[in-house]
């Protein structure tokens, strides 16, 4: 029933509505406005076609100005023409229609409310992640041509790049459930969280259990998770039930039954921050399925790391972002980012960051991150992905990867959770393959993870897919290492993934029923 609910009152149940409203207009005057302002004026001597023709061609013309303004301006939006042309296409087709989903749909970017709280935050935290010259020189020598990607993130986000912090690798849920509630019972001054996904069950159970006992003990606890991500996952008043507890929880843009493109920009981050000592990012979310608890699409293969160190910073800022936009408020960043950060020796520089709908600052930072790895690639690049629906720059750096030498591995689930998308991610195959990327499914089950490695000491993990939603349309987040201890056990993941799986022939072809379906469905994948 919730479920149904919630897809009545959806914004695209909305649009449908307005348009049968619509349709029912114009057989209305089709058909019946003649008798019914002839039983008006009747008698007073009235023409009533020219009346009723009058108002079609002034509705004709209406529609048309309306039509083409729009139409001009996706075609003088700033913006790659994958994105354009789908628009373009359904203005010539259906201008009425293409009309009313571009004014909802079309502006992919943040709104103007919450732009100026982002900008308001940007203010709050900009001084704290300051690089000198000499900061940026001596990165430049100890990463060589690594510097580039994380110089990009850093002019892009203002987030700092951070050495001698100890990071350890994850390769599954059942690593990481066990190491993050060891780390919430430590809390003494905060816990920050942040999830996609918050499922009834038992890692909730137990995580809920200890926000509490944490908040009597006077701990300062914010949560924020995704409305429609957590639609019927749990319960509507979670947030005002913890709020009893002391306990700030808000909805990150609670789904409310208005047209708003809003619902596209959904919070896909995870971040848990415990005080100043550790934190925990990547893609699992709070739910069973994540820890095998139980089993939807055979085994959920997902990742998580955890950082000790200054790079902390990265995430209570990326974390506090969000939380204004939820709370409609600027926190205090001085109280969480002033901190004296111990050092670990003999470890690599490490960069969390935070990406937003249309880039929050005008740039697609988790698609120019992964491209940025794959050009930076001499030998091998690994890349995990669930959704292989990708921008045609980064489907054409993979395939330029492979071309200029380098072996790239994909690897994609063998146990698909949508069975159309991953119908588009298989149709992307054979373009691939021809270039000599090396594909595989991987067979025990579901791949959830978004990872990347790069020659085997550039590595990403994170929370952004190879899918419009996530590159364009989500909150995401991620974190880009380089020469880190971990890097060993990433790339013995890796390994072990591949092994696991089976590979993709280089003779692989679609079906023609599947190929069409596929082409039909690639045209609006980047308004989906």
């Amino acid at each position: 029933m919730k479920k149904f609910l919630r897809n009545l009152f959806s914004g695209y149940f909305l649009v449908l509505f307005i348009l049968l409203i619509e349709l029912a207009a114009i057989i209305f005057v089709q058909f019946y406005l003649d008798d019914v302002i002839n039983w008006i004026i009747q008698g007073k001597g009235v023409n009533v076609t020219i009346i009723v023709t009058v108002s079609y061609i002034l509705l004709r013309i209406l529609v048309f100005v309306i039509s083409m303004i729009i139409f001009f301006k996706i075609i003088n939006k700033p913006e790659d023409p994958e994105f354009k042309i789908p628009w373009i296409v359904g203005m010539l087709l259906l201008p009425l229609f293409c009309s009313v989903l571009f004014l909802i749909f079309g502006n992919h970017g943040l709104s103007r409310r919450d732009r100026l709280i982002v900008d308001a935050t940007r203010n709050a935290y900009n001084a704290h992640f300051l690089l000198s010259k000499k900061d940026e020189e001596v990165a430049a020598e100890e990463m060589g041509h690594a510097v580039g990607t994380f110089n990009y993130i850093h002019n892009v986000t203002k987030l700092g790049i951070h050495k001698n912090c100890r990071v350890t690798y994850y390769k599954c849920g059942e690593e990481f459930f066990p190491a993050m509630i060891e780390g919430l019972k430590k809390a003494k001054e905060f816990i920050l969280m942040e999830f996609f996904i918050i499922t009834d069950g038992k890692e909730w159970d137990e995580v809920k259990e200890i926000l509490i006992e944490k908040a009597k003990e006077g701990v300062d606890i914010r949560l924020i998770y995704d409305d429609m991500g957590c639609g019927g996952t749990i319960s509507a008043f979670t947030p005002r039930r913890l709020g009893k507890y002391g306990i700030k929880c808000f909805k990150f843009h609670p789904f409310r039954p208005i047209l708003s493109g809003v619902y596209n920009n959904r919070d896909h981050r995870k971040i848990v921050v415990v005080d100043h000592q550790m934190a925990f990012t990547g893609g699992i979310n709070l739910a069973d399925e994540y820890a095998n608890e139980i089993v939807r699409f055979g085994y959920w293969k997902d990742t998580m790391v955890k950082i000790e160190g200054s790079a902390i910073n990265n995430l209570i800022t990326t974390f506090l972002q969000n939380y204004d936009l939820a709370s409609r408020s600027v926190s205090d960043y001085n109280k969480y980012l002033t901190y004296d950060y111990p050092k670990f020796d003999n470890e690599g520089c490490v960069m969390p960051f935070g990406d937003g709908p249309g880039g929050i600052d005008d740039a697609l930072i988790g698609e120019q991150t992964y491209i940025n790895i794959l050009n930076y690639a001499k030998k091998k690049v690994y890349i995990s992905t669930p959704y292989l629906v990708p921008t045609y720059s980064l489907l054409d750096a993979m395939r330029n990867a492979a071309l200029r030498g380098v072996e790239v591995h994909l690897i994609v689930p063998g146990i698909p959770d949508k069975k159309i998308v991953y119908a588009v991610a298989k149709s992307n195959f054979r373009y691939l393959l021809d270039a000599g990327v090396h594909i595989y499914t991987y067979t025990p089950g579901f791949n959830h993870m978004k990872s990347a490695m790069a020659d085997d000491e550039l590595a990403f993990v994170g929370t952004i897919n190879f899918d419009f939603r996530s590159l364009v349309h989500h909150f995401e987040c991620g974190t880009v290492l380089y020469k880190c201890n971990c890097m060993n056990d990433i790339r013995d993941d890796f390994e072990t993934m591949i092994a696991q799986s089976e590979k993709v022939p280089e003779n692989f072809k679609l079906k023609h029923g599947t190929k069409s379906l596929t082409n039909l469905i690639k045209i609006i994948t980047p308004l989906l």
